[in-house]
């Protein structure tokens, strides 16, 4: 909690400094690469992981190395129609494994949203689509087909001058293909569910780069084919946006989540703190220091239980070189606590993930940028079977306009 509070004391004392004088527009038609009239593009290309992953499985003993290549194109898309404005993200992950093609992957996503602006009013409409492979987090090792649709929208309504009280509603089905196996029970049995959220928050804004936010949720999950894990919450969430051009700029919220099983009795209920911090700091002598730190509640594929409780965090240091030569260093730890499995006589099952690694890059102009990055990572399990270690080192390049 101390990490938090000096997080925040940061953010208010360092939101009102700025690196230039002239404010950002929040008109992206404007600001745009590729512009039609109303209509404006965005397009970017990423070329990643050019290299060789040393644990394309995640095993314990005899992993499986491989050359591997992700080809990402995306593109961001804005159509003014008078006080309107329709945004769409698309983005496809074209993903080759040379040797063990059965880990390759088609995958997309795509994100839209509509908002009309009244004087003081801001109705929107949203959707979201996700098509992947790519793994869901650190407890699943095998790379199952998942889908996830979104539909949502709410109000915001400005309240005097700095002040605006918004309202929300998503609507959210996890899928997962009916073939998909892991530890020998189907994903779709134990984790295929519906979510339902309402919110209301507020925002007031402290200063041009520093704004405050309130949120409180009320959310609902049912299962399709598991019932016993159907769950009631409620969030609440406070904390701080900071601008782009803020010398302390990102997000740092802290909460409580209270969860409970909708029928009082399944499992056993998670009173807790939540965070979501994602933090950055750039010096005089050209460091950048990123910070972030995660604490949530997931749902787990394991029978025995329903949840665990995951903790994370991340630092990263990024010094400029010489001319638009960069080099990065960055480490964290997840810690993943499945209370009520014991996974040896007289304790609880915690897994824990390190991460480490770092890279050199070179920006060829704005927007565009080569690197050589090395990350490692290594899973501790009082299960012997979840222990893993693996290298990923590559190439990876961004082009955008």
């Amino acid at each position: 909690m101390k990490l938090f509070v000096c997080t925040f004391a940061l953010a208010a004392a360092f939101g009102v400094q700025t690196f230039a004088q002239q404010m950002p527009t929040d008109d992206p038609v404007a600001t745009a690469p590729v512009k039609f009239g109303a209509l404006a593009l965005g397009p970017r290309l990423s070329v990643s992981n050019v290299g060789i992953d040393s644990n394309v499985f995640n095993e314990a003993s005899n992993p499986k190395s491989d050359f591997t290549i992700t080809v990402s194109p995306s593109t961001n898309v804005w159509l003014r129609t008078q006080r309107g404005l329709l945004s769409i993200n698309g983005a496809l992950d074209a993903v080759h494994f040379n040797q063990y093609s059965s880990e390759s992957s088609i995958n997309s996503r795509a994100t839209g949203q509509y908002e009309y602006r009244f004087n003081r009013l801001r109705p929107f409409v949203n959707a979201r689509t996700l098509n992947t492979r790519e793994r869901p987090g650190y407890e699943i090792d095998v790379r199952a087909r998942r889908y996830e649709t979104e539909f949502g929208g709410g109000v915001d309504s400005r309240v005097m001058s700095k002040g605006t009280l918004g309202v929300a509603y998503r609507h959210t089905q996890y899928t997962f293909d009916g073939d998909a196996v892991f530890n020998g029970r189907p994903l779709n049995d134990t984790l295929s569910r519906t979510l339902k959220s309402a919110e209301v928050n507020w925002r007031h804004r402290l200063t041009t780069q520093t704004t405050w936010l309130v949120r409180g949720l009320r959310e609902q999950q049912r299962f399709e084919n598991e019932p016993r894990r159907n769950s009631n919450g409620a969030r609440f969430k406070a904390g701080f946006e900071l601008g782009q051009f803020a010398l302390i700029r990102g997000t740092a919220i802290v909460g409580f989540l209270n969860l409970a099983p909708s029928d009082g009795a399944s499992f056993e209920k998670y009173s807790g703190a939540t965070a979501d911090v994602d933090v950055a700091y750039t010096a005089p002598t050209r460091t950048r220091l990123g910070l972030g730190v995660d604490r949530d509640v997931q749902y787990s594929s394991d029978f025995l239980e329903v949840y665990y409780l995951q903790t994370g965090w991340t630092a990263t240091v990024t010094q400029r070189l010489i001319g638009r030569w960069d080099l990065q260093l960055q480490g964290g730890q997840d810690r993943l606590n499945f209370e009520g499995i014991a996974a040896r006589a007289g304790g609880d099952r915690v897994d824990t993930v390190d991460r480490f690694g770092g890279g050199i890059g070179f920006e060829i102009r704005p927007g565009t940028r080569i690197s050589f990055d090395v990350r490692a990572f290594q899973r501790d399990s009082p299960v012997p079977s979840r222990d893993y270690n693996t290298l990923r080192a590559g190439l990876s390049v961004n082009y955008g306009l």
